[in-house]
């Protein structure tokens, strides 16, 4: 069995991505995903961190429907109240807030959010959430930044229409953060701490090495408190809440826990959790491991990647005669961090992160002008300030990783003229 954390989970964060970084990248995959969807648009900021547009998007990618522009306008319209995280305040959002209204909401039941038609209720219930925050940043004023930093909005709902969810956010519709109608600012805390971890989880598994494809075929978690079974993405995720949770209720402190608190329990499910990713770590990726093993003080073993000898192999066939491109269709964002997200707008859509070597080289392609290895090997010694060889040896594995998510192709002779 694994001990309890010993590093504090926003300073792992940080090792990995800081938030702003982290939000930075993922501002840059949604810009590119309009890129794709819609050439010529632009998203703000505010655009870009809105859960609607940002469902919207993402609903596009899945290959449902086209990007209507004018539904993520209509989205980003949505009046909010800004008490240290923006709640929904709108009369209208309950129509626009559907999606995640209706994705975690029990059977049978319609969550229907408090909104300024509620007069002094949702006025009360605006104080206790702005209580919260204060609470939080008060109790765990470092981990307050670091997960407020992915929460965009925030919807209270009315307890009648809650149907039993305590508080609630779904992947699907990222950014936002759904809780009952609280009693008390420990019960904001809490739900923000909770949600807040899921929502970190979602930037970072987006935008990081986390979960590998066979995490699909991977055996299920069954957990002891309910015997719900969970995919491991969602174990992760899980497990991911209740660490943060647990290192915030010893924070807390002698702060009274309310009746549906999962304060008391985190710590032994965290660990129940992390014993079982442990024995299924080898679907994780490098980030995922740097977290998991971090948090328990122990060395992550190495991560499985695609050999040098096969992406070198698939350098030798893309090459034809010596020069390659990037294909015509490939679009780039670079984030403020240097890194670069390039996509292709097929069916489904291809989106790749790149790593520094192949954000670098595909800079040196974003004028479509054919390149070739010995064309680029002197520019890549001086870049990488390493000698001949060692930069022969990553352009070939570099260029083999990008022709096998076709991200290049050949150069015809007359393209070179």
């Amino acid at each position: 069995m694994v001990g309890s954390p010993v590093a504090s989970t926003h300073a792992l964060h940080a090792a990995i991505a800081p938030a702003a970084a982290l939000v930075d990248e993922r501002r840059a995959l949604y810009r590119l995903a309009v890129d794709l969807f819609a050439p010529g648009a632009e998203l703000s900021d505010n655009l870009a961190d809105h859960p609607i547009v940002r469902y919207e998007i993402g609903r596009v990618l899945a290959g449902q429907g086209h990007l209507d522009l004018e539904r993520l306008a209509e989205a980003a319209a949505v009046r909010v109240c800004d008490v240290g995280v923006a709640v929904v305040s709108d009369p209208a959002a309950a129509r626009l807030v559907e999606a995640p209204l209706r994705i975690v909401a029990p059977p049978g039941v319609s969550p229907e959010p408090l909104t300024e038609a509620d007069g002094a209720r949702f006025g009360n219930a605006l104080g206790m959430v702005s209580e919260g925050v204060r609470l939080f940043r008060e109790i765990a004023p470092e981990m307050a930044d670091d997960l407020l930093a992915h929460v965009s909005m925030l919807a209270v709902l009315k307890r009648e229409t809650s149907g039993g969810v305590v508080s609630a956010s779904s992947r699907y519709v990222p950014g936002i953060v759904l809780i009952d109608e609280p009693s008390t600012p420990l019960e904001v805390a809490e739900a923000l701490v909770h949600e807040g971890a899921h929502e970190k989880f979602f930037d970072l598994a987006i935008v990081k090495e986390f979960v590998d494809a066979r995490a699909e075929d991977a055996d299920c978690f069954e957990n002891s408190w309910s015997h719900a079974r969970w995919p491991l993405e969602q174990t992760f995720a899980a497990w991911h809440a209740y660490t943060c949770l647990a290192q915030f209720s010893t924070s807390a402190g002698t702060e009274p826990p309310g009746p549906f608190s999962l304060l008391p329990v985190a710590r032994a499910r965290a660990t129940e959790i992390g014993d079982w990713l442990l024995e299924h770590e080898e679907v994780l990726l490098s980030d995922a491991r740097q977290l998991l093993h971090g948090l328990f003080g122990s060395p992550a073993g190495d991560v499985i990647r695609r050999s040098e000898v096969d992406c070198a192999t698939l350098c030798d066939e893309t090459l034809d005669d010596g020069h390659f491109r990037l294909h015509p269709d490939v679009r780039i964002r670079r984030a403020s961090t240097g890194r670069a997200v390039v996509g292709r707008a097929t069916q489904p859509p291809g989106i790749f992160w790149l790593d520094p070597d192949a954000s670098w080289v595909v800079g040196q392609l974003n004028d479509k002008t054919p390149r070739s290895v010995e064309l680029l090997l002197p520019q890549a010694c001086e870049e990488w300030q390493t000698i001949s060889d060692l930069a022969l040896r990553r352009l070939r594995t570099t260029i083999g990783s990008l022709a096998s998510w076709s991200l290049i192709e050949p150069a015809h002779t007359s393209e070179k003229e």
